[in-house]
């Protein structure tokens, strides 16, 4: 959700709100006019920056801490600081250096390159990252390769408008390679565009025409269509690893950090997050951060980004976490990830 239309601030409201909120997601250490003057606003009075606070606090970007003087973002002023942030289009190049160095690509198909990159964003930002995918069984298959290999299995190689799909089959015995090749050109023949949705839909008619084929030709439709169920039912997943949650300030009371990994092991729950997220405007990403959400995930906030494949599919990644997030290097992890499945949109076509 984004509300940058309903700002109204000064240029030195703007300033001292996205100077405090930044220095707040950096150090943890609640807002005060001493430490707004230290770290960037030496030439105003700390009378004028109380002010100034004051009046932020008043238009409900600020919030009054019980424990101590100083203050902390709310939802709003979190909100104020990550579109300014989007809006800005900076982006942090030691993120983006750090996620290249650890990814490897072990798979030409797109859905299987993206959770790799949701991963790395994991483990480089230290926080759990999820993947949803919509609409990922309306792929079409364009071929279908079947090599044999010498430990007598057959590597099967399923191209779609996505990428290629691999696996592994045991050979039925007494198959050659020239067997392999008629299957593979028959399969590709009668599967060729056709949707995935379309093949699992319709598995007993073209299981009942490769019936009529040769008896290999409908073990391998059958294998190839569990595959094709595997790739494509898998719509959800997350990465994460607990010890790098604990790590987080906001993890250290015991209830808060039960919530927040009972949060992160529950699909469900992110999902629901999810939901709350404004997907109608045109923002390559995108965000819902504390009152955004229902009341039990008012502490959180979720960031991602959408990504536009063919024929409809859909795949989003994203960040979920305390509102405290380094917004600026979780931006710049799903810009890259945004710009590498554009080139291998390109490279495929």
């Amino acid at each position: 959700m984004c509300m940058s239309d309903n700002y109204n601030l000064s240029d030195r409201k703007r300033e001292i709100l996205l100077n405090s909120v930044g220095n707040y997601i950096d150090n943890a250490m609640p807002i005060t006019s001493g430490s707004v003057q230290s770290n960037a606003f030496n030439t105003l009075s700390s009378a004028t920056l109380r002010n100034e606070l004051n009046a932020l606090e008043e238009m409900g970007y600020l919030k009054q801490l019980h424990t101590s003087g100083g203050r902390i973002p709310t939802s709003k002023g979190y909100k104020y600081y990550v579109d300014s942030l989007l809006k800005s289009r900076k982006f942090d190049s030691k993120v983006v250096d750090d996620i290249k160095n650890k990814f490897v690509k072990r798979s030409n198909f797109i859905l299987d390159v993206v959770d790799g990159l949701a991963k790395n964003v994991s483990d480089v930002l230290k926080l759990p990252t999820f993947i949803e995918m919509q609409n990922a069984d309306s792929l079409c298959v364009k071929g279908i390769n079947i090599i044999p290999l010498i430990t007598g299995q057959a590597l099967i190689l399923v191209q779609t408008d996505a990428g290629i799909i691999n696996n592994t089959i045991n050979l039925p015995d007494k198959i050659s390679e020239e067997n392999c090749k008629d299957a593979s050109k028959f399969l590709t023949t009668n599967l060729f565009n056709k949707p995935i949705c379309d093949i699992i839909s319709n598995f007993d008619y073209y299981n009942k025409l490769l019936k009529n084929q040769i008896k290999y030709f409908q073990e391998f439709f059958e294998f190839i269509t569990d595959t094709l169920k595997t790739y494509s039912s898998h719509s959800f997943k997350t990465h994460s690893n607990m010890s790098n949650l604990l790590e987080n300030p906001e993890c250290k009371d015991i209830g808060s950090a039960k919530k927040f990994m009972n949060l992160v092991e529950n699909e469900e729950q992110i999902s629901k997050l999810i939901k709350n997220i404004d997907d109608t405007s045109n923002n390559e990403i995108t965000y819902s951060i504390g009152d955004d959400n229902s009341d039990e995930f008012s502490d959180y906030s979720i960031i991602k980004a959408n990504y536009s494949l063919k024929n409809g599919v859909v795949a989003s990644v994203g960040v979920v976490g305390p509102q405290r997030l380094d917004y600026y290097r979780i931006a710049s992890a799903l810009k890259y990830i945004t710009e590498e499945i554009n080139q291998i949109e390109k490279d495929l076509k």
